[in-house]
């Protein structure tokens, strides 16, 4: 009798052990696609804003109010700056200012001191190579020359790089964070269990503008 309780309790803990992974990524799911809808309804909202005053002379307060207390809440504990999509590879994350260990559970991450996205330099992003949050830049490896990384800022602003090269570089490579006159967006994650940085650099190709 004895013997099948321990069973018993060993079966439970080992199916709560495994389950905890399971959880982690449930929830980091649950967390993105949260951010993410949070972050199209605000851009939305900038959006009809921007309309309304081209129409009329609204004012500057009206314009605040379009954003909700609760919006505002959830940028000022991460500040999220954009989306990064890449449809070949599945990705969809909202892109966070700074790379700590919040914005990379989030989502993706600029680095602070690299280009803006949009903005003329290099701009550059750095996820994880799966977590037990998500996948993040799990898949980055497979993407191919060519392939097209769209970048929205908070305007609602759209950006196209296309993918131009790919390397693996030693993890304290500044160099992948040199900037320039060109639009350029660089990629980074881990590699080689950790001791490694897979780096994918894109040139952009094409800007959709929110006002035009």
């Amino acid at each position: 009798m004895k013997r099948k309780v321990i069973a018993g309790i060993l079966i439970v803990v080992g199916l709560a052990v495994m389950s905890v992974p399971l959880y982690f990524k449930i929830t980091g799911s649950q967390k993105n696609d949260e951010m993410i809808e949070r972050f199209e309804h605000m851009v939305e909202q900038e959006t009809v804003t921007e309309h309304e005053e081209e129409k009329e002379d609204c004012g500057q307060e009206e314009t605040e109010a379009t954003i909700s207390e609760e919006d505002a809440f959830t940028l000022a504990k991460g500040e999220v700056i954009g989306l990064i999509e890449i449809e070949t590879l599945d990705i969809k994350y909202a892109v966070m200012e700074g790379t700590g260990n919040l914005e990379l559970s989030c989502g993706i991450g600029h680095i602070t001191d690299t280009a803006g996205i949009g903005e003329n330099g290099n701009c550059v992003l750095a996820g994880h190579n799966g977590s037990r949050h998500g996948t993040f830049f799990t898949n980055l490896k497979t993407i191919q020359m060519g392939e097209v990384v769209k970048l929205t800022d908070k305007e609602g602003n759209v950006y196209f790089y296309e993918v131009e090269s790919m390397e693996v570089v030693g993890p304290y490579d500044n160099s992948v964070k040199d900037q320039g006159e060109e639009a350029k967006l660089t990629l980074i994650t881990c590699e080689n269990k950790g001791t490694m940085r897979l780096i994918v650099k894109c040139t952009m190709s094409e800007v959709l503008l929110t006002h035009e």
